[in-house]
Formats: structure tokens, sequence, C-alpha cells
């Protein structure tokens, strides 16, 4: 190329530099790369979209046909692995054509929003976040806080905008969705004796007809039934609290009735007047603590214990085998109450 090389990116193997043209036609298929443009002082880092770089979705990266002469590229938002992009692009306007999200998700680029959608987090990013919050335990604002880091500073505002609550919504759903697809049902794929909504784990050492008891399990002798038989255990957890906070009352369970927890609405009918209200209940002595007797745990029940919490604990059912039972845990607002024992055993 008879063009003065102006450019490098640091990121592809090949890092001579080369004129910002050839730079960008390279990247053709790798839209999220920094490059380095000469300044005449030293390499500054840029976007491809600010080189005149056009992402264009459908047709394998070629323009569309049936894009509007003159009309100009969407200014979008792309957060990737390695800081967050501002990029130029341009949907299909075949006719027939995929939505717009569909376009994005087909690209694996998943929305932040449904309505005017400028920001988009790519799939690569959202599964490195769920393997590193797995392994790792990082909270979404250090990851956030890393890929802000990685950002070079807009020179208008002087600092890079925070992307923490698009990028809050969007990992929720996309590990939502993720989650629909692994469970099987999606695929045809349901555990007899499973319920088709399920996305839990099921314990597939306990007993489950048609799964992997016999045929004529049912023909089994009296003094043999305990070997068809299921344990389950109940225990609560003090430990797993939730204080008092401001929340979000638009805010809905993607999985309410899917997962462990049994849904707030069933569980209300199995309890008295007496267990709703706070600190009182059957039971119970002066000033709501539980009379056990020859038990410590009337002395650790006392009336601040469960102070500033919305939650006090959970109370759930395992197996023997210590798996965790479908829609079989309930929150506890003040202690271990049998109404809530036999409320979830029902459910």
């Amino acid at each position: 190329c008879p063009r003065q090389a102006m450019a490098r990116c640091r990121e592809c193997h090949a890092k001579e530099p080369v004129c910002v043209e050839c730079a960008v036609q390279r990247h053709r298929n790798l839209p999220f790369h920094w490059l380095e443009v000469w300044n005449g002082e030293y390499f500054q880092r840029r976007d491809l979209g600010d080189c005149g770089f056009v992402l264009y979705l459908g047709h394998h990266r070629d323009p569309c046909n049936h894009i509007p002469q003159g009309a100009p590229p969407a200014a979008f938002v792309v957060v990737h692995l390695n800081g967050v992009h501002r990029v130029s692009l341009h949907y299909c306007h075949c006719p027939g054509r995929h939505s717009d999200m569909s376009q994005l998700v087909r690209a694996d680029m998943f929305p932040a929003s449904i309505d005017r959608i400028e920001t988009a987090f790519t799939c690569e990013l959202l599964e490195r976040y769920h393997l590193d919050f797995d392994v790792s335990k990082r909270s979404a604002q250090d990851f956030v806080r890393i890929l802000t880091i990685l950002t070079p500073i807009d020179k208008a505002t002087g600092k890079v905008k925070d992307r923490y609550r698009e990028f809050m919504l969007a990992a929720r759903i996309y590990h939502h969705l993720t989650m629909l697809k692994r469970v099987g049902p999606k695929l045809g794929m349901v555990i007899p004796g499973h319920s088709a909504t399920d996305i839990t784990v099921p314990c597939l050492t306990c007993p489950i007809p048609d799964f992997n008891l016999p045929d004529d399990w049912e023909q089994t002798p009296e003094h043999l039934h305990y070997i068809h038989r299921m344990i389950l255990c109940a225990d609560g957890n003090y430990h797993l609290q939730k204080k008092i906070k401001r929340v979000d009352e638009k805010d809905e369970a993607l999985s309410k009735g899917q997962g462990y927890f049994v849904p707030p609405e069933e569980v209300e009918p199995y309890l008295g007047k007496d267990y709703k209200k706070k600190g009182t209940g059957q039971g119970k002595g002066k000033n709501g603590v539980i009379m056990c007797t020859g038990m410590k745990v009337a002395r650790a029940q006392c009336s601040g214990k469960f102070k500033s919490v919305d939650v006090s604990g959970i109370l759930s059912y395992t197996c023997d085998h210590l798996h965790f039972r479908p829609c079989a845990t309930v929150d506890l607002h003040t202690t271990e109450t049998y109404a809530r024992v036999y409320c979830v055993y029902w459910c």
C-alpha cells in the first residue's frame, strides 16, 4: 500500500504498522479490536468506528443492498471483553428481514433494552462474566470497573460512562435464557416425574417412577418397601438474610415457581394470622421467643436478632443425597415455624 503506515493493532498477531484504511479493512470480522493510530507524538488508542469502520449485520458483513440511500449508520455502544466500544452499525433492510433485536443476537450481541436499542453486550463477555462469577465470586461492579479502565477516556466528558445498570439487566436475562436452554425441555427432554417448567437439577438417585424404578415396584412386598422410600430433611439457615432496603416494586422474578423457592402467593394460604405477624405465633412465649425445653435456641432468638431484616433466613428440604428439592424452599420472617415446614411439604 502506498499510503503511510500510521496504525497498528496490538490485539492481532501481525502487529506491524499499516495505513488506517488497510487496518480497518483487515478488521472486517474483528470489529471490537482497538487500533493504535500515530498522532505525531505517540500511538493513541482509537475505536475502529472512529477510523471509518462500519459494522454491517447480515450478508456476511457485506452492506445490505436495501439500505436507504444516504442513511447514516446507527451510533451504537458495544461492550466487549476489552472495553466499551463506539460502533457505527447498519442493520439489514431486506424484505422479510429479522427484527433488529434478532439481528443483534444472531451477531452474538445481546441488547440491553427492547425499545430504542443503543447498547449491546457481546455474548462472549456475558459468558465470561458468568464463569468469572461462579469461579472467583467477583462482583458485577468490579467486573464492569475493569472494563471501564480498559476503555480510553472520552475527550468530551473526560471520563467513561458507567454501564453497570445496563450490564446487570443484560446479564440477568442472558443467564436466565441460557439456563432455560440447558435444562432440556426446550429440546424435548423431560425427566419423568419432573415438571416440564422446572429448571432445577433433580436428584437422579432418589426413586423416580418410570425412570429409575422397576416396572413392578408397586408390587414390592411390604417388608421391602423401605428400598423405594425417599428420605427428606427440612432445616433452616439464618445466615441467608435480606436486610430492609428499597427495592424496585416492578421487579419480577424471571423463574417464579420454576426453581427452588415456593412462590409467596402459594405460601400465604397455608399460614394462619398468627404466623403472618412478625414476632408472634403458636408455641411462643413472651416477646415472641420460642420455648424449646432443654435447648439453647431460646436464648439465641432474642427480640433484636431479626431487627432490620425483611427475611430472617430460609427453610429448605433436601434429600439424603444432599440435593435441594425443587420448589421446596421458603423465606423465614422470624423462626422455623411448623406452618412453613408443612407448607413446603404440601406445596
